[in-house]
């Protein structure tokens, strides 16, 4: 539980950071297009050589004298998978179109100019009404262009963005706190092990989806102070989600029934980050609009860096922890 906890705290903090990022840095695009597409071989990798064999795993030990529940096992990965798409298109559609926005609004072009966010424009002296009260200072001024009927409308745009990710981080809570008490291995070191592996590929893939959630936020105009509060709540969700999946597995059952539904709840984990990793990628290269990202990650660098995320895992569970199987 303690190990669990800790691993929480690092997660929650470590997605709060990375997504207060763009609200006091430029960033570049192409390192977050490499890091979200290396974080979606990572989801793959951790899905298909991690969760779900482990959740096979725990299913067959739960059933020790019968045959490997299939059913059990093709449907849990199909309501995981299922269940991410009903958010993503139906709860909140919203919270996943990430793609084309710039990182982030406030950065600094290439001739040394600061480059104006959504939030401000600028008139020159020359533009004001005649007999208009010269602006003190450069010559221009900047005018607040959101109104408090406009706040009101980014308050709204951003909640489902807020909501769908928040959902999704649950999920994630979901696959951590279940993965701490995984029967599969014998003795804890194992169950740490695994733990320590989902915790890996939690902290590569939700940086660049606390980057993209801020950035969403931003350019719905949403005030950086409201910015930070659905940032909190975000990457508050994930340790949530991890505790509370723990406790209730923990307490509510035990024995076979234990190693069954850990079983289950592990390969509805797999399902949800196999739609994750291959249905939902923020701010990545194949949703962006710009033209140097194109040029920059091509065909050969994107199957690079999604293969290479896909053997971490397994190179991790079999190579440096092999006590995990």
């Amino acid at each position: 539980m303690l190990a669990l906890i800790i691993m929480s705290a690092l997660l929650g903090a470590s997605s709060f950071l990375c997504g207060i990022i763009p609200l006091s840095f430029a960033l570049s695009k192409h390192h977050i297009s490499r890091f979200s597409t290396f974080g979606s071989g990572i989801l793959i990798g951790t899905a298909l050589g991690v969760i779900i064999p482990e959740g096979i795993d725990a299913l067959a030990e739960a059933n020790p004298t019968q045959k490997l529940p299939t059913n059990q096992i093709a449907l849990s990965l199909i309501v995981g998978f299922c269940f991410m798409l009903i958010i993503e298109q139906l709860v909140a559609p919203g919270a996943h179109s990430h793609g084309g926005v710039d990182l982030p609004l406030h950065s600094v072009n290439g001739d040394g100019a600061s480059r104006l966010s959504p939030h401000t424009v600028e008139f020159d002296a020359g533009d004001l009404e005649p007999g208009a009260p010269d602006p003190a200072g450069s010559g221009f001024m900047q005018v607040d262009i959101v109104a408090t009927e406009d706040a009101r409308h980014s308050k709204a745009r951003a909640y489902p963005l807020t909501f769908g990710l928040v959902v999704h981080a649950l999920a994630d809570g979901l696959a951590l706190g279940v993965s701490s008490v995984s029967p599969s291995s014998p003795g804890a070191d194992g169950t740490h092990d695994l733990s320590l592996i989902v915790f890996f590929a939690l902290i590569i893939h939700k940086a660049p989806t606390s980057l993209a959630l801020t950035t969403a936020l931003l350019n719905t105009s949403l005030h950086p102070r409201d910015c930070r509060k659905h940032l909190a709540i975000f990457a508050a969700s994930t340790p949530v989600g991890a505790i509370l999946s723990y406790l209730f597995l923990s307490f509510f059952s035990a024995g076979a029934t234990q190693a069954s539904w850990t079983g289950i709840a592990l390969l509805l984990s797999g399902g949800t980050f196999l739609y994750v990793a291959t249905v939902l990628q923020p701010v990545s290269h194949s949703h962006s609009t710009d033209e140097g990202v194109e040029r920059d990650m091509t065909a050969a660098v994107r199957v690079l860096l999604i293969a290479t995320g896909m053997i971490t895992p397994y190179l991790i569970g079999h190579v440096l922890l092999p006590d995990v199987h």
